[in-house]
């Protein structure tokens, strides 16, 4: 057996799984030609029962490939005892005949599962049996050497099998250092991320908070009340910064954007709508893109987006249910997030940006997160009638160039 088998269900074991098929139905192939190429005078009740056995076997084979491909790879001697059939065949319809070619589908399995002394034995065998087949069938004259010749076909489709596998190898090992120059990328990705996580949010706050502070003691001494207030405000500020620090090592821990969009979402709003006791809908259109189609940056912008929007509903909206639709859009990916709820008014002139001026920044940061992976977001609501935020990405990497503000479609 090949040293370093691959272990049943890995990726590798996979791939020879669909190697033996294709092998074997290659074998079913090449046995029904050479019955329909077989004189109708020579086809009798004998051969078509041998051949009509192997063709069920094989078929077997193909459909249990899992315990089988098991058994040949823990036992390489059933690879000998299946050129048996084969080779009653060969008595039958003869060595020289079309029922030749199939038979070296045994050698091509040896050669794509074992190492070369298994698959030495297997030629050996088959190449025996072939002469046996010879001195047992119909007597053939002036052929010694075409059968010396045929034998041959029998190492080379074994060779053949060698290389199969080898190829199968080097795929497996090109794959491997794909997914480890992916995994490193992503990792690379992550440490950008939160470094502008935290220079967006965190290291201002504390800027703030260290300006303040230095002006502390010059209020203290000019105006008490000053002072109190700005005391007050680092109070304040320090609890900001708390919530950030603990939001930073909360995405540290966060595992959800290494997952693929779509359980990414199904996992979130799950968890929301057995929290908040909310019932959540979510939809998912088939084709959306997944993990390999949307790369790290815009996943974990998507969900934080998604969170703070159902973060929202839980605070101001009122609602009874919420629907999320994750598809395909033109521009690439689209996530909507709609509830039942009061809803509001969205304001018109600087359109969202004039919440700012109430404290109130999750609308402003939203718009904000899909405009740094270049993508927009839009909200629709109205007084009594629900909220609807729809936020439109990039499937593949895209400059994060200035977006327009976030549509307004308010009554």
């Amino acid at each position: 057996m090949n040293a370093g088998a691959p272990v049943n269900g890995s990726t590798t074991w996979v791939r020879l799984g669909v190697a033996f098929r294709s092998v074997l139905s290659l074998r079913l192939l090449g046995l029904a030609m050479a019955l329909a190429l077989m004189p109708a005078a020579r086809l009798d009740a004998g051969l078509v029962l041998t051949a009509a056995t192997i063709a069920v076997l094989s078929t077997a084979a193909v459909l249990a490939w899992r315990p089988v491909l098991t058994w040949l790879v823990r036992w390489p001697v059933l690879c000998c005892a299946d050129a048996v059939p084969a080779a009653a065949v060969l008595v039958q319809g003869g060595v020289f005949g079309a029922f030749f070619l199939f038979t070296v589908s045994t050698s091509a399995i040896a050669g794509v599962l074992y190492s070369w002394r298994p698959v030495l034995v297997v030629c050996v065998t088959q190449i025996a049996l072939s002469y046996a087949a010879v001195a047992l069938g119909e007597p053939v004259t002036g052929r010694p050497d075409t059968a010396i010749l045929l034998s041959g076909f029998y190492p080379v489709a074994a060779c053949a099998g060698v290389c199969l596998r080898r190829l199968l190898d080097q795929y497996a090992d090109a794959e491997a250092a794909l997914r480890n120059a992916r995994t490193a990328a992503a990792a690379a990705e992550e440490r950008t991320r939160l470094a502008r996580e935290m220079h967006d949010s965190l290291a201002k706050t504390l800027h703030g908070i260290t300006m303040s502070a230095t002006a502390l003691p010059t209020w203290i001494r000019r105006s008490p009340d000053r002072a109190e207030h700005t005391a007050r405000d680092i109070v304040a500020a320090l609890q900001v910064a708390t919530r950030e620090a603990r939001g930073l090592i909360a995405d540290l821990r966060d595992e959800a954007c290494t997952l693929p969009l779509d359980v990414a979402v199904r996992r979130i709003t799950a968890e929301w709508s057995a929290h908040h006791r909310i019932p959540v809908r979510f939809d998912v259109v088939p084709g959306t893109p997944g993990d390999h189609d949307v790369p790290l940056m815009v996943r974990y912008e998507v969900i934080s987006i998604m969170r703070e929007a159902l973060a929202n509903v839980a605070r101001h909206a009122g609602a009874r249910r919420v629907d999320v639709r994750l598809a395909r859009a033109a521009e690439g990916v689209e996530l909507a997030v709609r509830d039942d709820g009061r809803g509001f008014a969205v304001p018109s002139g600087e359109g969202l940006r004039l919440y700012t001026r109430d404290g109130h920044y999750g609308l402003v940061g939203m718009e904000e997160r899909a405009r740094q992976v270049g993508g927009r977001l839009t909200v629709d609501s109205r007084p009594g009638a629900g909220t609807t935020i729809v936020v439109t990405v990039p499937s593949l990497p895209s400059p994060a160039a200035a977006a327009p503000p976030p549509e307004r479609r308010a009554s």
